[in-house]
């Protein structure tokens, strides 16, 4: 559609500027009635021809369907302006994501408040710009930063303009120094360095942390060298750019900032963290730590939290045996016997907190370690053997049954105040346990008392010298049988008898009900096995390889049941609590085959492989 206007009497072809200004001059509001569109109003939402027109054509397509929509809906040009998109966006937003300059500088001649228009998700044309890599829309929209400090405002993400540039700058524009990205992390930066104030008016989280998350260590740089401030500016924790750093175990990041100050080691967050105790937190690189302790190095004992816990004891309690590993290797004797002996505001050590979550690998290597004080009580009077008792703090990772293991193997004692092993304080729990045990020693009996009467070759008839006797009684095999089967009928009837008592509304009679019949059991269930195998043995003697092969399968279970039953009626043994910690070590040694055939490639994995158990 051409639009002719006449100057001097010669008629020429209207320019957008112009055909803009006649708009400008229809439907006008009268003063007294001047007014903006309201959320509700079915004016507000942008006409959709109006939309395609800014997103897709040229400057003159546009101007065509702003007229149309002022003739049909009889709007003032202001008011279409203020019309946006379902999301939120304006026309300014509009023009930016789609990258038409020409749409934008004529909005920004005619419109400029527009720039600081916000979608739903808070951005504004500048944001939208950067996040489609429009660098010419970009370099627009940054000219009029003087007026409205845009270029440092914040989005629902609470990202800046810089922040979003960071992130969009990919390895190979920095690399190359080309790219779409690059001009515009470049541009925005040239922006900031002219003004002093950009660390206390940039909003949100920091630009540096974006480089750290992105590990783009060579633009970590670019941004300290351009704006040096930003290696003070904290994010909403209190953090600093190292803390960051130290939690996704970035090492080239850490040696950055370390080198260019460092004196950010001694700062902390919010919680009195330093980044050394985030370090030992996560599951980073294991030489993070390294890095991080050499810079702490004097006062290392020294670094505590707010709940008074040195990095042994965040990394206990986090679970990280890398860390702990990590930890003890850079330290000397003197650094670390102090830090695995130091007490929280709780009175817990590193081993308390490790026991309370149940991370055995932890406890593991802190146990093992010569240096480590296993005697230690916290505030409550309690070990670290009592603390593992409270199976309300105990993780699913590992079974609870294997942390006891760990500790009584290595010899830490209970406490001499409270009883923490037994279960008084839970009525309910020892209920359960004494019907348990009632109703197994009720089925043994059951089984022993049939196989009795049902000997294997049964009986001499009424015919033979000895009528009524069993026909194998001078059997060994067979005797052995009738020796192991009564001896399980009787343990698992007086079992029966025992914890009968333990229905008594006395607990501390159930209580003892129940662990004399313990023994019992065991007894009996081993007595039964071993009944069994000697009835089948007889009934197969003649056949002699497949007599040996039941044999030996019997004997390994038996093992198997007399180890396992024993770890769970006698919990205090340190006996039993070795073969606890046997039967998961076996189980965990094709597991550990497997990461060690994983990570041959990666020596830093190997090394933390060694302590997998």
């Amino acid at each position: 559609m051409d639009h002719i206007i006449s100057i001097d009497g010669r008629e020429t072809r209207a320019t957008p500027e112009e055909r803009l200004e006649d708009l400008k001059a229809r439907n006008v509001l009268p003063p007294h009635n001047q007014r903006w569109l309201e959320d509700g109003d079915l004016s507000k939402i942008m006409d959709r021809d109006l939309y395609k027109a800014t997103k897709e054509g040229d400057v003159e397509k546009f101007m065509d369907a702003l007229e149309t929509v002022s003739q049909s809906r009889e709007l003032a040009l202001s008011l279409i302006f203020d019309q946006v998109t379902p999301s939120g966006d304006s026309l300014l937003h509009v023009a930016a994501s789609s990258g038409k300059e020409n749409v934008m500088e004529l909005i920004l001649n005619n419109f400029p408040y527009l720039v600081t228009r916000r979608n739903s998700s808070e951005d504004t044309p500048l944001h939208v710009a950067i996040r489609t890599r429009s660098l010419e829309a970009t370099r627009k929209l940054i000219r009029l930063r003087r007026d409205a400090e845009t270029m440092y405002w914040k989005n629902k993400d609470s990202k800046s303009p810089l922040y979003l540039a960071v992130e969009n700058c990919k390895y190979l524009e920095y690399k190359n120094r080309e790219g779409a990205g690059w001009e515009i992390l470049q541009l925005l930066l040239k922006e900031s360095a002219r003004d002093e104030a950009y660390a206390v008016k940039i909003q949100g989280m920091s630009p540096v942390l974006a480089a750290i998350e992105e590990r783009q260590s060579g633009i970590l740089e670019e941004i300290i060298d351009r704006l040096p401030k930003l290696l003070h500016v904290r994010g909403e924790d209190g953090g600093t750019p190292l803390h960051s750093a130290a939690s996704v175990g970035d090492l080239v990041a850490v040696e950055v900032l370390l080198r260019e100050c460092p004196d950010l080691a001694l700062q902390t967050d919010k919680n009195g963290s330093y980044p050394i105790h985030i370090a030992c937190q996560g599951w980073g690189s294991g030489f993070t730590v390294d890095q991080l302790v050499q810079a702490t190095w004097p006062d290392l004992a020294e670094i505590k939290n707010n709940k008074g816990q040195n990095i042994l004891h965040v990394a206990a309690k986090a679970g990280n045996n890398i860390g702990v590993f990590q930890i003890s290797w850079c330290c000397d004797e003197a650094v670390i016997k102090e830090l695995a002996n130091s007490k929280d505001v709780d009175g817990n050590t590193p081993l308390h907190l490790a026991s309370m979550h149940n991370h055995c690998r932890v406890m593991l290597y802190l146990t093992r370690d010569n240096r480590s004080d296993l005697t230690l009580l916290n505030n409550d009077k309690l070990t670290a053997l009592d603390v593992a008792m409270n199976s309300a703090s105990l993780s699913t990772k590992y079974p609870a049954l294997l942390g006891r293991a760990i500790l009584i193997t290595a010899g830490v004692p209970q406490s001499g105040g409270r009883d923490v092993w037994s279960p008084r304080e839970n009525a309910e729990w020892m209920k359960d346990e004494v019907n348990t045990r009632l109703l197994v020693a009720t089925l043994v009996a059951t089984v022993t008392f049939a196989a009795g009467f049902t000997l294997p070759g049964g009986y001499n008839a009424s015919s033979d010298p000895r009528p009524g006797t069993a026909t194998m009684l001078h059997n060994k095999v067979f005797q052995v049988f009738v020796i192991s089967n009564m001896l399980a009928m009787y343990s698992s009837v007086l079992a029966v008898v025992v914890l009968l008592w333990g229905h008594i509304s006395d607990f501390y009679v159930a209580e003892q009900a129940y662990l004399t019949a313990g023994p019992l059991l065991l007894m009996a269930l081993t007595g039964m096995s071993v009944a069994f195998l000697a009835g089948v043995s007889v009934a197969v003697s003649k056949i002699t390889w497949l007599a040996f092969l039941l044999l030996c399968i019997a004997i390994f279970f038996l093992v198997t049941l007399v180890m396992v039953l024993g770890a769970l009626i006698f919990p205090f043994s340190k006996t039993a609590m070795h073969i606890v910690s046997l039967y998961y070590l076996v189980g965990a040694l094709p597991r550990y085959a497997v990461r060690r055939f994983k990570h041959r490639n990666d020596p830093e994995r190997l090394k933390s492989d060694v302590y997998f158990f």
